[in-house]
């Protein structure tokens, strides 16, 4: 009888990362599973031969190390579960009691493989079909997502009559900056919710050349429906069918934000696209002409970084030897602040790029989480704080407008700037939530079709007719307001500042 052969233990091996980035897929790229499964894989390598030579048995080792794996990828899931949980006044949600017991198992697992236990081949064949079928699940998920998105048409550029018509420059090819401040609220709510005036910032805004739009109100309160409509100029049901109320999936937004019609007219006049990493996957244009990311120590992606603490390798992450759970914000901060330092420093240096260019700045501020004081201090606040909030919105203000001056001061030709909030603050207030600051640097009488009540889905109506002859009409500016549920259920939000019906 032929000798089974031993798959099981490398097939479970990478089951977790696939399973992981199935229940992920809309927010998450293939590619980002790729290193998990390599390490898993080489991992499982050196564990089964370690234990075929302590067993001197190849299947008795293919089992011990198929329940070693269960054992790693459920330990965090496991400590999850119980992480803080308390019985009779003792915390027993602790690495502290949890490592043992799974340490215990482990050495149960290699003690049964030491024991007389015969021939484990129709064990092994077992095991073998097990892990081909479950693994076929997360795959059969992916494969369909992906075959989805083919088949899914999200009026993208090409099927769009005014992205397929020729533009034709009419002021030259200034340089485009569309920077978006997060969650970056209106004025009158700042005052109003957070007892900030922002009227000297807006002011200075102004003194630049910026026209403010002081009735501005967000199309849609998410960054992904936000972002996907601004930058394709249109509503999302003029988009895709699928952006109906009832659907809840996501599919279409970030191909939308990533290959957007903004992006492509401009790509087809020569622009070359700018992007600086944002930490948000929708909103990473990886595959601009200029990508700008920076070099984070742990050299780990987001997806990395959550999958690894399902898994026993957090033990390591959080520290073994003295077992003392470090804050899980310390370290999403350090790198969210290095992010956005590193983006700020890089837009005072992108006039000097050889142009014509769109430069896409997607800054994850002020949105939480909150670590920056009004000066730059380090600071750590929790998702409610109203300080948390204010004092991001003054450091973010006093580090964009020496910034802007520099974009207009060094740029060999008056640059078109677009400076917006994708979103106002807190989602469960949909007032605050789609209120939002709007200003635009429009040179050469640009600013001419501008109004006070301007929204995203019309600014590059505006700046397309103008400067590069498209004659599209201007939309209604209506603001959607919906629940991460739900995010194509609407409710419209009117606009209740003074003046501005």
């Amino acid at each position: 009888m032929r000798k089974s052969t031993i798959l099981h233990p490398f097939l479970f091996a990478a089951y977790p990362a696939l399973t992981f980035l199935a229940h992920n897929i809309e927010q998450a790229r293939a590619s980002d599973a790729l290193r998990p499964i390599l390490f898993s894989l080489a991992g499982t390598t050196l564990v089964f031969f370690a234990l075929k030579v302590v067993l001197r048995d190849s299947y008795k080792a293919g089992v011990v190390t198929s329940i070693w794996l269960g054992l790693f990828f459920t330990y965090g899931h496991a400590y999850n579960l119980i992480e803080g949980f308390r019985l009779m006044g003792i915390t027993i949600g602790r690495h502290l009691l949890l490592a043992p017991i799974w340490i215990g198992l482990a050495g149960l697992a290699i003690w049964w493989g030491t024991r007389p236990l015969g021939d484990l081949q129709a064990a092994c064949r077992g095991l073998n079909t097990v892990s081909v079928v479950v693994l076929l699940l997360p795959l059969g998920q992916i494969g369909v997502y992906q075959l989805s998105v083919r088949m899914t048409n999200p009026g993208l550029t090409a099927t769009r009559a005014d992205a397929s018509t020729p533009l034709s420059p009419t002021h030259g090819k200034p340089d485009i900056y569309y920077i978006i401040l997060d969650s970056y609220s209106r004025d009158d709510m700042l005052k109003k919710h957070y007892g900030l005036d922002n009227t000297p910032f807006l002011g200075q805004l102004t003194q630049m050349g910026f026209y403010v739009a002081r009735c501005a109100q967000s199309n849609y309160g998410q960054t992904e429906l936000s972002l996907a409509s601004s930058l394709n100029y249109d509503y999302l049901d003029k988009l895709g069918d699928q952006f109906q109320p009832g659907n809840t999936r996501r599919l279409g937004l970030i191909e939308l934000i990533q290959h957007s019609a903004v992006r492509t007219n401009l790509e087809n006049l020569g622009y070359t696209v700018v992007a600086l990493d944002t930490g948000f996957d929708p909103t990473r244009l990886t595959d601009a002409d200029v990508y700008l990311a920076p070099r984070t120590r742990s050299e780990i992606n987001d997806f990395e970084e959550t999958f690894v603490r399902t898994t026993a390798a957090r033990l390591i992450v959080e520290g073994v030897a003295s077992l003392n759970l470090p804050p899980d914000w310390e370290k999403r901060d350090q790198a969210h602040r290095e992010r956005i330092l590193y983006e700020l420093e890089q837009l005072r240096h992108i006039p000097d790029l050889p142009g014509p260019k769109f430069v896409f700045a997607h800054i994850i501020t002020p949105h939480w989480p909150y670590i920056f004081g009004p000066n730059g201090e380090s600071v750590h606040e929790r998702p409610e704080s109203e300080t948390g909030y204010r004092d991001q919105v003054i450091f973010i203000n006093h580090q964009i407008l020496p910034i802007l001056e520099n974009i207009i001061a060094r740029s060999k030709v008056a640059p078109i700037i677009i400076v917006q909030g994708d979103h106002g603050a807190v989602l469960d207030d949909p007032q605050r939530r789609m209120t939002i600051l709007n200003a635009y640097y429009l040179p050469e009488g640009g600013a001419q079709s501008l109004y006070e009540a301007i929204s995203p889905v019309n600014s590059f109506r505006v700046i397309f007719n103008f400067y590069f002859g498209l004659k599209v009409p201007l939309l209604d500016d209506i603001s959607y307001y919906s629940s991460y549920e739900e995010p194509y259920n609407y409710q419209v939000i009117e606009n209740t500042r003074p003046g501005c019906q």
